[in-house]
């Protein structure tokens, strides 16, 4: 792919990275650089094929980072949220120190705007910009006199009624389980309160692991019901941070932005293929 062809697909003007397999050899315009390290491991259910990466911080991570370490004002955000972008229902703006619920990260996008269709390579990620809301793949998409069930409402999240397709789309996806929290020595030994005394030679790790299931109901409706199950895939993943008000019985997330994002080769979703993403986040 020439350097004309990767800004019709992205802008003109966008600087991207090609990356091969496992995201870890960049064909050409400089080195992959992420301020976290991380791991990103993508089997596929029925294969049993897996892909390894790394994400990367997004602007708004870095900002709610820099932010929450140092206790200053969580309201002081240039980036915008995915629920203005998307015009999502049920958005309310309110001070957070009305907040009733922690801002944290909670939700999971998916978008197919992180690699060239029909190749075996992928964008970049740059820092600033994430996955636009055109790209984002709605996890469901039904007819609007047949919406979710308040079980399924409790799993997908970022509603928005599209009135003019008599559609609804739920953008977001809740983490499968509660985030792991993990403090080990390299080897895998657990820690204690020993640790200060412990002398082997390895060093100590913190890591939080999260999970994402892409299921064989996840997405494809959206592709049946625009361009077609043909083109039907994903090659992005984004973890995202925000808070929650509950409207009407439901939880409706507020102030949605990204925090870290990760590009891939193309995942196509047959009808008979699922997916488990295991998301490795060190600090």
């Amino acid at each position: 792919m020439n350097e004309s062809n990767v800004k019709d697909k992205i802008g003109i003007g966008e600087k991207v990275i090609l990356s091969d397999k496992e995201g870890m050899n960049p064909l050409s315009l400089g080195m992959l650089t992420r301020p976290i390290r991380t791991k990103v491991v993508i089997k596929n259910n029925e294969t049993g094929e897996s892909w390894v990466g790394h994400n990367k911080t997004m602007l708004a991570g870095s900002e709610f980072m820099a932010m929450s370490m140092f206790n200053l004002p969580h309201d002081t955000y240039i980036t915008p949220s995915y629920n203005s972008l998307l015009g999502l229902d049920n958005t309310v703006y309110v001070d957070r120190k009305d907040m009733d619920n922690m801002y944290c990260c909670c939700l999971w996008a998916m978008g197919n705007s992180g690699a060239p269709a029909g190749t075996g390579i992928h964008y970049e990620v740059i820092n600033k910009w994430p996955i636009k809301p055109d790209d984002l793949i709605p996890f469901q998409y039904v007819p609007y006199d047949n919406d979710l069930s308040p079980e399924f409402r409790s799993i997908y999240f970022g509603r928005k009624a599209l009135t003019d397709k008599k559609m609804v789309a739920y953008y977001f996806k809740k983490f499968d389980s509660d985030p792991t929290f993990i403090r080990q020595l390299e080897n895998g030994s657990p820690l204690d309160s020993n640790v200060y005394d412990d002398t082997s030679e390895f060093a100590a790790q913190c890591f939080v692991t999260l999970s994402l299931s892409i299921t064989k109901t996840d997405g494809r409706d959206y592709y049946i019901n625009t361009t077609g199950i043909n083109e039907a895939r994903f090659n992005s993943i984004e973890l995202l941070m925000a808070f929650y008000r509950v409207i009407s019985g439901y939880q409706f997330f507020q102030d949605i932005r990204p925090v870290t994002r990760i590009n891939f080769p193309n995942k196509y979703m047959e009808l008979s293929s699922s997916w488990n993403i295991q998301y490795t986040l060190y600090f």
